[in-house]
């Protein structure tokens, strides 16, 4: 066991040595969080804007009021002329023209409510839902109204715009509105990034040893091939959990980011960084020269964390990426933190995460095995 740490001890130190390998591992990380986490924040502090176009009747208060419970957007109230220029000048996404005849337009079975648009952009795509949820339940209100003679339409509507709708028995997903599950798991996928990076630049070191004749001394030491194996093998590992712990440090002091239960994190994690040193390696046995190796990797790297769900969440893209996506590991290790994170907890996905990151890693280290010899 002391040959082992000690081999694992020398290498890195050396592999710490390298200004590039800092810049890697540790500066490019922390900017890149820095930079987006900021960007993320402020996107989350700032709602798209949605101009209302009222009269003072009670069911228009009713009304925007109804429209109201979407927190995700700001409604202002505005005149028409008002809301026009706002839209022209792409101030707000909408203007929503809530009629006065609007009971007419049930009758006639005419749009309810009137919206000015310049373009149909994401926000307006992710609005009318709403929107035309909001009209189906202003209908459905008026027909109730009409069969009985007990209530009115704004007694009515007030009661559905200050009904909750759902109530929630159990939180699964996230308890904490001001530390969103996506932004920590932005965070996240960069390390993993970063950490595919740097660490497989550092499994090259391999390839430069061997022909700087340091792999040669090395084999003619007491030490064993496993010793020596165990050796680097640690000393990589160690400079992963490293790396992630900076990262995680880093980001919660500047973000006040949550990195969910521990317990199952630190183990998660510890198997997601085992995986990425089998990924490093494979590569250093798969190549012949460290600039081969820096070519091959960036390539598989960065078309696997596209695809993966490192730059973006799997849940955008086709129902056929999805599946195409199950074939990297970046899918099984995002989905396996974002459990964590989130605090669901979910014991299947985990233990499918789990086995399918183990199954990865077992294939990694294989080909390595079979690519670097031991001569």
């Amino acid at each position: 066991m002391r040959r082992i740490l000690a081999i694992a001890w020398l290498h890195l130190k050396e592999l710490f040595k390298s200004p590039g390998t800092l810049v890697m591992m540790f500066i490019l990380p922390g900017l890149f969080g820095w930079i987006f986490g900021g960007i993320s924040i402020e996107s989350g502090q700032t709602k798209p804007v949605i101009d209302v176009v009222m009269n003072e009747e009670e069911h228009s208060t009713e009304i925007f009021n109804l429209l109201k419970q979407n927190e995700h957007y700001q409604w202002n109230k505005a005149t028409l002329k008002e809301a026009k220029e706002h839209v022209e000048e792409q101030d707000t996404v909408a203007a929503v023209v809530i009629p006065t005849d609007i009971q007419q337009k049930v009758v006639e079975n005419q749009p309810l409510l009137d919206v000015i648009l310049r373009s149909k952009t994401e926000d307006y795509l992710a609005l009318e839902p709403h929107l035309q949820g909001t009209a189906n339940l202003i209908i459905r209100i008026h027909h109730t109204v009409e069969e009985s003679n007990s209530t009115t339409l704004p007694d009515m509507l007030e009661a559905a715009a200050t009904s909750k709708g759902v109530a929630i028995e159990k939180q699964t997903i996230q308890k904490d509105g001001n530390n969103p599950v996506e932004m920590n798991l932005m965070f996240v996928g960069f390390a993993i990034m970063f950490m595919m990076f740097g660490l497989s630049g550092a499994a090259s070191t391999i390839l430069d040893e061997r022909i700087g004749g340091t792999w040669g001394r090395l084999m003619v030491t007491p030490a064993s091939k496993l010793q020596i194996s165990l050796g680097y093998l640690i000393a990589y590992f160690l400079m992963g959990w490293i790396q992630f712990s900076v990262l995680m440090i880093a980001m919660n002091l500047l973000f006040e980011t949550t990195w969910g239960n521990l317990t199952y994190m630190i183990p998660f994690a510890s198997l997601v960084i085992l995986c990425v040193v089998g990924f490093g390696l494979m590569i250093a046995g798969m190549v012949k020269t460290k600039q081969q190796a820096g070519a091959i990797g960036a390539v598989l790297i960065v078309s696997t964390c596209m695809l993966g769900g490192v730059y973006w969440s799997i849940d955008l893209v086709p129902e056929f990426m999805q599946k195409i996506s199950l074939a990297v590991p970046q899918s099984w290790a995002m989905s396996g933190f974002k459990e964590i994170i989130s605090g669901s907890l979910h014991p299947a996905t985990l233990i499918k995460d789990t086995l399918a990151l183990l199954g990865f890693t077992a294939g990694f280290f294989l080909i390595a095995i079979r690519g670097i010899t031991f001569k």
